[in-house]
């Protein structure tokens, strides 16, 4: 695995909104692990119009990392008002100097640690790597009842409006080489949570390699998708990738 020291080699970016009761813990989380490792760094924060302090807890962390030898660039981004995760993790994804750019929930569902896995692959032929809960090897903790409905039905509208081939689109951790992840990120015309879909979508019509690894996920509380307004929302999202990017024809890299 190459790491130059000049270059920074993995770009965190964790999209928040209301998050002020755990977003100091998953970022100390975050910035231990980055510690550790023998490559530069960064974390790119980018609160959505929190209406909560968000945005004042994430600024009396040291994310500039003085204190860590390795993990030493830090942002906080903040919008005007709410517009939507998709919309953050673009912005997120369009400021990041990585080689690499990861976009993790502010939950840590999946163990920052879990980019490992990816590396490998991003090292690779791979552009785009995602985490997957639904691979045979995927260890994941029971999710609510009307979490697995909601996945049930939406992967059935992915696949039969979107995209085919990929188990599992929603999960919040997924990785992409810079220029692939910023090309993308540029392209991207939904802002809301089925995003994902429409950037792996993108990804597909750019010919980009994508692997889908297994990782660890655990249900965290406090999640902001409304099971009834918001499934209704990407399920017609999702309807509209496709009429969103009609006349495109085959995007050119």
């Amino acid at each position: 695995m190459e790491k130059h020291e000049k270059e920074i080699y993995l770009s965190v970016v964790i999209p928040a909104y209301n998050e002020e009761e755990r977003i100091a813990d998953s970022l100390y989380t975050v910035k231990d692990y980055l510690a550790e490792q023998d490559y530069r760094s960064e974390i790119i924060v980018v609160d959505d119009g929190s209406s909560d302090w968000t945005t004042e807890v994430v600024r009396t962390i040291d994310i500039y990392g003085k204190e860590i030898k390795e993990q030493d660039v830090g942002t906080i981004m903040e919008n005007v008002k709410n517009v939507g995760k998709g919309f953050s993790v673009a912005r997120g994804m369009l400021k990041a100097n990585g080689k690499f750019i990861l976009f993790s929930d502010a939950d840590l569902s999946t163990p920052i640690e879990e980019v490992e896995k990816f590396f490998e692959f991003l090292e690779g032929d791979y552009d785009v790597v995602i985490g997957s809960r639904r691979l045979k090897e995927s260890e994941v903790e029971k999710k609510p009842f009307y979490r697995n409905i909601m996945t049930l039905v939406f992967n059935s509208v992915v696949g039969l409006f979107a995209i085919r081939g990929i188990k599992d689109t929603q999960c919040g951790f997924k990785a992409f080489r810079r220029e692939p992840g910023q090309r993308i990120a540029m392209l991207q015309k939904l802002y809301g949570f089925s995003f994902d879909v429409e950037q792996l979508y993108i990804a597909k019509k750019l010919g980009y390699k994508i692997k889908e690894v297994p990782v660890k996920w655990t249900h965290a509380e406090g999640s902001k998708v409304n099971p009834v307004k918001d499934a209704f929302r990407m399920l017609t999202d999702v309807m509209k990738i496709r009429l969103l990017h009609l006349g495109t024809g085959k995007y050119e890299h």
